[in-house]
């Protein structure tokens, strides 16, 4: 009897085991709780996130440097970032992006850190890969993997696409999108550091049949017209002797700026188009409506440009973004001035648009000077409410749609005498 009951109590044990071992393979599921990480940082530093992490949606990325598969979305989640991280949202304050990196090999990681610009990213290395404590209570298989956790700690997405993600954080906006749509994609396509010339490139719809054809200039730059870019777009160019060194193939805006790198297929290279990289592939003459004359015959070039949302002053990641083309613009034209003309809805009473537009364009200018650009070649004016482009006047019930359109900074170039 003694040896029977030793027995079972030894089954016992074995079975108690199993099913802790069992629990221990259990994948994560949506609405779990995103478990807590303590991981070394780039900076040499600890860092610790406990979900929920400080109110904000939360993209959080496994990968190696050493795994090209896990390179692939690095340049749009930093696009995604750019767009995403600081708007305004219902119910949460933001969005993060979180990156771990798993492998022992320090250096490569952050030269890859480095190659791709993810500065901004909170960046971590777990040097003992899937051994790692905290990394193991994640269950991960296979590099990369990804999981959306919300404002409440809990997973909503597991390995989401892009699409995925950029729908659910629009649909958590607390503002209207943008209704503008563009009507050109402008940029460059680059083979490493070199232009990819007078090679031809193809804009393709969803299904793959052909939109429009660009060839290459000796920039490597591109313009396609008369499209609505608010519908889902393929970029497409043939490999050949000019892509064939093993360098990776890249679309950048018109700046230079990369946005992402062409995949290599059977067929040739191939990017499928965001919609958060569109405003990126925005020309800067894309806004120049006119070419005015003034009484001496100074040519003037002008454009407008929304940038701030309803009552507000601080520029946002994105607008910066629309600065930049300006700031390109003024350091190719390094004797051209510039005024930044702000306006605002009708919302609230005159006297305060009037000095919030005031602060808006000084900001711009603050904005512009600390990128390089003398102060005495800016000039801000403020117009508040006084300039009203359509119907939406004090006492006209309007959609915000409308009020947006008056909301706009305008931007007029006078070149050197």
């Amino acid at each position: 009897m003694k040896i029977v009951k030793h027995i079972g109590t030894r089954l016992g044990v074995f079975f108690l085991l199993m099913m802790f071992s069992l629990k221990g393979m259990t994948q994560l599921n949506t609405g779990d709780t995103a478990p807590n990480l303590v991981l070394s940082s780039n900076d040499n530093s600890v860092q610790s996130f406990s979900f929920p992490y400080q109110n904000k949606v939360v993209l959080l990325f496994f990968w190696s440097s050493s795994v090209s598969k896990s390179k692939e979305n690095l340049y749009k989640y930093k696009r995604l970032y750019s767009k995403y991280s600081d708007i305004g949202y219902k119910t949460f304050d933001g969005f993060d992006v979180i990156s771990v990196a798993l492998q022992s090999d320090k250096v490569a990681w952050e030269n890859t850190l480095k190659d791709y610009d993810l500065a901004k990213f909170n960046n971590c290395i777990a040097q003992k890969g899937y051994s790692d404590f905290f990394v193991k209570t994640y269950k991960l298989t296979e590099t990369p993997t990804c999981f959306l956790i919300n404002e409440l700690g809990k997973i909503v997405a597991i390995n989401p696409s892009l699409k995925t993600i950029i729908d659910y954080l629009d649909d958590k906006r607390n503002s209207q999108l943008n209704t503008d749509v563009q009507s050109k994609l402008s940029g460059k396509i680059m083979v490493g550091k070199t232009p990819l010339a007078n090679e031809k490139v193809w804009l393709l719809s969803d299904k793959k049949d052909t939109m429009q054809s660009s060839v290459l200039d000796e920039k490597g730059a591109f313009l396609f017209k008369n499209i609505n870019a608010s519908s889902i777009y393929n970029m497409y160019l043939r490999s050949g002797t000019k892509t064939s060194t093993g360098q990776s193939v890249f679309l950048t805006s018109d700046n230079g700026d990369i946005i992402s790198n062409f995949k290599l297929t059977a067929a040739g290279y191939e990017y499928n188009l965001l919609d958060a990289e569109i405003p990126y592939l925005k020309s800067l003459t894309d806004n120049e409506p006119a070419v005015k004359k003034d009484s001496g015959s100074l040519k003037q070039l002008y454009f407008a440009e929304v940038l701030f949302e309803t009552k507000d002053a601080v520029l946002s990641k994105e607008a910066m973004v629309k600065l930049n083309a300006v700031i390109a613009k003024l350091k190719s034209n390094p004797k051209s001035k510039i005024e930044i003309i702000s306006h605002t809805d009708s919302n609230g009473d005159a006297a305060t648009n009037m000095a919030l537009s005031a602060k808006q364009a000084n900001n711009i200018i603050g904005y512009l000077s600390a990128k390089g650009i003398v102060k005495t070649r800016l000039k801000s004016i403020g117009k508040g409410e006084s300039e009203i482009i359509n119907k939406c006047h004090d006492g006209i019930q309007c959609q915000d749609e409308g009020h947006r359109a008056n909301r706009r900074t305008e931007f007029k170039f006078y070149p050197a005498q």
